[in-house]
């Protein structure tokens, strides 16, 4: 009974530091769930016999002992599964390069959304626009047929708001335009409906 016992011992703990392959104490040892049933003096007399063995080596450290398993236990891996590996690590390495490059588009395509207006704020501001464009038109057709009588210094004074009025009434209809072009990137519909809806008439 006391043979089977110490088998169960020397089994276990082997097993342990061929699966961990690395440097233990034997306080470590007891912390560990495999082997804290055992007891301490079971593991240490274990471990006292693979060291004369050469299964197992011991370093001290001040007052710890320190146990390591003989690597040459330890089945290393071979040409097909370092090869394996390889791939794996390549493959990963080019998922993670695919992962960072979408989540920069997306981080980007929200910094370009955030800095947009929203559908109803750029409706807004282009009936607002629209309305203004109507009002210079007006204004601009009045002085082109010379509605309005003027003296020449009046003309002159009329003529440099004509061309102002006229550049800006251009300037106004690109942001129009502009406007537009943003507003049914998210519309469901076409051009047509949306100028219908805001109220734009177009020349």
């Amino acid at each position: 009974m006391a043979k089977e016992s110490k088998d169960k011992t020397s089994t276990a703990v082997l097993q342990y530091f061929i699966m961990q392959n690395r440097p233990f104490a034997v306080n470590d040892l007891l912390q560990s769930a495999q082997l804290k049933d055992f007891g301490k003096a079971a593991v240490q007399k274990t471990l006292d016999q693979f060291v004369v063995a050469g299964k197992v080596m011991e370093k001290t450290y001040g007052k710890q002992k320190v146990y390591a398993i003989n690597q040459d236990l330890v089945s290393s891996p071979d040409d097909l599964n370092i090869t394996e590996i390889d791939a794996k690590i390549s493959e990963l390495t080019r998922q993670n390069a695919e992962d960072e490059a979408f989540i920069k588009k997306a981080e980007s395509e929200l910094k370009i959304l955030n800095s947009t207006l929203s559908i109803a704020e750029a409706t807004s501001q282009l009936k607002m626009l629209c309305k203004e464009n109507e009002t210079m038109e007006s204004k601009l057709k009045d002085l082109s047929q010379n509605k309005v009588k003027l003296s020449a210094a009046d003309f002159k004074k009329a003529c440099v708001i004509k061309e102002k009025t006229a550049s800006e009434l251009r300037k106004r209809k690109r942001i129009c335009g502009d406007m537009l072009d943003q507003i049914l990137e998210s519309y469901p519909k076409g051009k047509k409906a949306l100028l219908e809806e805001v109220g734009v008439e177009t020349d």
